[in-house]
């Protein structure tokens, strides 16, 4: 499967036995109201998970604003939802395929690679005539059995490791105004790792909110093509390891599977007094 799959795409398989479509849609100031939305109106089929609820941990001193689920609780919520080993996978949801990507994300960490984000999002979906509905799909569970891939992740213990390191690159994926310390909106603390540099997460999109073409991405994420092509280790990250992930999923699309991800980013790194913040571009 392609990492990433247009309307028609989905349109013409949505029947298929062996596929999910998966509704991720969330709204981070908004608890709730991705379900909200999901029950008034959805893709037909497609079963709904939530990203405080079933795509994070519950929030401790340490690992971020969305925290790692444990792979066997992950794995047993994916069951319920549907989705087995054999299962083909698109999501969607209507943040840019910011949380739909961090299903993509969480599903190759437990070793299923048969995952796709679904271009444009539901609105675009519903607005071009695409069939919705408020009927849900009866859910027969599956089963699904995890197979770690730990290399995919980097831990607070690695970042650490990695300041100061010239073979190792950190790309920070939030908001330029975040990134400097000019303005922070969610964390305690402004800022961002030291010797991180920016590469905002929405970039990868067009001005009409679809992905990018491979040639615009390339472009766009050149300082960190050019670090990986010299052998230099990537560890991306951003406010709570949901928005990095566009980026991580966008330097795979152009032939770089190799990239970590820190899940606790910028919310982790700062429950740590002890941790170093810098402030101003890099």
């Amino acid at each position: 499967m392609n990492d990433i799959v247009s309307k028609k795409w989905v349109l013409a398989r949505m029947y298929e036995p062996d596929l999910v479509i998966v509704d991720c849609r969330s709204e981070l100031s908004r608890p709730g109201a991705g379900r909200q939305a999901y029950d008034e109106s959805h893709i037909p089929g497609a079963v709904y998970l939530d990203l405080e609820q079933d795509l994070s941990a519950e929030i401790s001193a340490h690992g971020g604003r969305h925290p790692l689920p444990e792979p066997q609780v992950l794995a047993a919520r994916l069951s319920r939802a549907g989705i087995g080993n054999q299962s083909r996978v698109v999501a969607y949801d209507d943040q840019g395929g910011m949380v739909a990507a961090r299903l993509w994300w969480l599903l190759r960490w437990l070793g299923h690679e048969a995952v796709s984000v679904m271009d444009e999002g539901f609105t675009v979906w519903k607005a071009s005539g695409f069939p919705v509905t408020t009927d849900q799909r009866v859910v027969v569970p599956a089963t699904f059995a995890p197979s770690v891939q730990p290399a995919m992740l980097a831990d607070v213990s690695e970042v650490r490791e990695a300041l100061g390191d010239e073979h190792v690159l950190l790309v920070d994926s939030r908001e330029a105004g975040r990134y400097a310390g000019l303005e922070e909106p969610i964390d305690k603390a402004a800022g961002h790792i030291p010797g991180a540099i920016n590469r905002f997460w929405k970039d990868v999109l067009d001005e009409r909110g679809a992905w990018k073409a491979e040639p615009e991405l390339r472009e766009q994420l050149a300082p960190v093509t050019e670090a990986l092509d010299k052998g230099r280790e990537v560890i991306v990250y951003c406010g709570s390891g949901v928005s990095a992930c566009p980026n991580v999923l966008a330097l795979h699309r152009l032939g770089y599977p190799q990239v970590k991800l820190y899940p606790g980013s910028w919310s982790d790194w700062i429950s740590y007094e002890e941790n170093p913040i810098a402030t101003g571009k890099e």
